[in-house]
């Protein structure tokens, strides 16, 4: 199955999509939060159907696991303006809400501002190897690719809490949209692992995405590099910055994230 079509919504009325969460993109109990944020996405862009006001800001919640089964997504409009559009989106199953968006979608302005901050040195996407997959590893890291180009996890205590690699779906996509774009940036382990002697449960609780230019025009079999720093765990929780950008050094996405680290 491919991430668009585990990511598939239908519209039911004006305000509510239904979706059906897949088997086999788990990670714990629940499916993992790339997928739970694309399934809000898609149902986001489908009530704004203004083609020139992309998606430029999304903020998400997952308090509760998100199963497999009939979910129903419920949207309300806060406010459309003349420039942006405010929507929210609640991810619904069991008549309790099990996650959450808000998402800020808004037209180009013609302002002449311009700066990103300096892209990483990135290894070549063919240089760099493969993760194989692992037994232990989450069931739906099988639908990505992973070629690593930092440290692995469990490295040690001396290394820094960081991950670099390049990461794409495995099957062929006909768009590299901002869901995907939202799964891809989700797709590697909490960057706390690097340092860890290792492995601890932990789970995504809190999601903001900030989007580019640049991921409104990717092509649709081109891989991402992604980097993460943590920084910082304290009483429990990790919070951590992840970022994906292209191979000509163009970002394309920021990704703070909290996690709450299960004891």
């Amino acid at each position: 199955m491919t991430f668009a079509e585990a990511t598939r919504v239908e519209r039911v009325d004006e305000h509510t999509f239904a979706a059906n969460v897949p088997e086999g993109w788990q990670q714990g109990r629940g499916a993992y939060g790339g997928l739970v944020v694309g399934l809000m996405i898609r149902a986001l862009e489908a009530l704004e159907d203004d083609a020139t006001r992309p998606l430029r800001a999304l903020s998400a919640e997952i308090p509760s696991p998100v199963m497999s089964g009939p979910t129903t997504l419920r949207l309300t409009t806060f406010r459309r303006g003349s420039g942006v559009s405010s929507h929210e989106a609640h991810l619904v199953q069991d008549g309790e809400v099990r996650a959450r968006a808000s998402g800020l979608f808004g037209k180009a302005r013609p302002v002449e501002l311009a700066w990103q901050p300096e892209p990483p040195t990135i290894t070549p996407f063919d240089s760099a190897p493969v993760v194989p997959e692992l037994p232990s590893s989450p069931p739906f890291t099988r639908h990505f690719e992973y070629r690593l180009t930092g440290p692995f996890p469990f490295a040690g205590a001396s290394r820094e809490p960081v991950v670099e690699g390049w990461v794409r779906p495995r099957a062929p996509l006909a768009r590299l949209g901002v869901a995907e774009v939202a799964a891809l940036v989700d797709c590697y382990w909490p960057s706390f692992f690097t340092p860890a002697a290792a492995p601890r449960p932990s789970s995504t609780i809190g999601y903001a995405l900030h989007t580019t230019p640049a991921a409104e025009h990717l092509a649709a079999d081109a891989p991402l590099y992604y980097r993460a720093r943590t920084l910082q765990v304290a009483a429990g929780f990790l919070y951590e910055q992840r970022e994906l950008w292209t191979a000509e050094g163009e970002l394309v996405a920021l990704n703070p994230q909290t996690f709450c680290v299960i004891q």
